[in-house]
């Protein structure tokens, strides 16, 4: 007889969920759900999210062992990113080796947790930039995502996560944590560039 695995994504949600609204902060979500964000800062937002991304998909390349049973290629959001900020001239920023270095696969897991959960908050996210006067024709790739695949992929990945999490919660949760902070870091530290 074999036992219902335990899910670990509500406790994930749960023990982040002081560092998410810290993120959602830093992240202009006042003046973004409220239509008057600027240019400038969109520019910093995808700024942010490329030293991220870029970051985190660098570390998990070097772990694809660890992967080998996921498709993580296919979530690579780097691209979008960049395409972005090329459409909108602005300088690339550069990858942060020491963001997500010497984690172990599971706390990549948990980080990989935090990068995925942002493809949730980007369709809404999308929807506020077309409703901003000052961004109706800013290109937004990164934030629409996965599109309708978005909900799937989602399920798709709490079920992997789900499966490797035995015996591993505190490291994925470890993981996840870093990964939050690493936002707030590379917020604090990325520079607003007039568009």
């Amino acid at each position: 007889m074999t036992t219902a695995l335990t899910d670990i994504m509500p406790h994930l949600k749960q023990e982040t969920a002081g560092l998410h609204q810290q993120t959602e902060q830093l992240m202009h979500t006042g003046k973004l759900m409220a239509g008057s964000l600027s240019l400038a800062e969109y520019a910093h937002l995808l700024a942010i999210q490329t030293v991220f991304h870029r970051s985190l998909e660098q570390a998990v390349g070097h772990n694809d062992s660890f992967f080998s049973d996921f498709d993580w290629q296919s979530r690579q959001k780097t691209n979008w990113l960049l395409a972005d900020l090329q459409q909108l001239n602005q300088p690339i920023p550069s990858v942060d080796d020491t963001l997500f270095a010497h984690l172990t696969g599971y706390q990549l897991l948990g980080a990989m947790y935090v990068a995925e959960g942002s493809m949730l908050g980007g369709r809404v996210i999308a929807k506020a930039l077309a409703r901003t006067p000052a961004l109706c024709q800013a290109p937004i790739r990164f934030y629409t995502g996965y599109g309708d695949l978005t909900g799937p992929y989602w399920k798709a990945f709490g079920a992997y996560l789900t499966h490797r999490a035995p015996s591993h919660e505190a490291d994925i949760l470890a993981g996840a944590i870093r990964a939050f902070n690493s936002l707030i870091r590379v917020g604090q530290q990325t520079e607003r560039i007039e568009c």
